[in-house]
């Protein structure tokens, strides 16, 4: 994506479906222009693929959807959706690449075992990004929710997890102090 209010408007779109458009938000334009420069952009991809190989099948692309998907997890893009960028699945194609032409080169791995490692690769990383993303929510929602309890509350807890009480001056809302 090269316009980053474009890619914010898809992301809205995606994640608000029925909200948009009370927000006044051209949904339709912009479904329909990401419908285009998909199109588009597969017709590039199947001119560069008949430019290097000089000719299209309809098998081309047979045994490379683990590959893709290994490299787009890899990278960063979300199974779940609405988060990833470019680079990221760039990185983690040339990643996915680099380890398959290594795993080529051993003769002693045979064709399921490179299949079972890039599977386990795509299992590491979407765990790793499940744990990451209930880390960082636990972490928003604890920021968000506002401190309630003070010193002094009469509470048996321990002093680490109190909140340390206002002193007058910011009770007041000087700076001051």
């Amino acid at each position: 994506m090269v316009h980053p209010r474009v890619q914010l408007l898809l992301l809205a779109r995606l994640e608000r479906q029925d909200g948009d458009r009370g927000q006044g938000l051209p949904t339709r334009r912009l479904v329909l222009g990401a419908f285009i420069a998909c199109g588009a952009l597969s017709g590039f991809a199947g001119f560069l693929f008949l430019s290097r190989f000089g000719n299209i099948t309809v098998v081309a692309g047979q045994g490379l959807e683990l590959d893709s998907v290994a490299a787009a997890v890899v990278g960063g893009v979300s199974v779940l959706g609405g988060s990833g960028t470019l680079f990221g699945a760039f990185l983690g194609a040339v990643l996915i690449d680099v380890l398959d032409q290594s795993l080529v080169r051993v003769p002693q791995v045979s064709e399921f075992w490179r299949n079972a490692i890039l599977g386990a690769l795509i299992l590491a990383a979407v765990i790793a990004d499940v744990v990451i993303g209930r880390r960082f929510r636990r972490r928003w929602s604890a920021e968000a929710r506002p401190h309630t309890r003070v010193d002094g509350s009469g509470s048996d807890e321990s002093d680490a997890t109190r909140v340390p009480a206002l002193t007058a001056a910011e009770q007041s809302g000087r700076r001051d102090a």
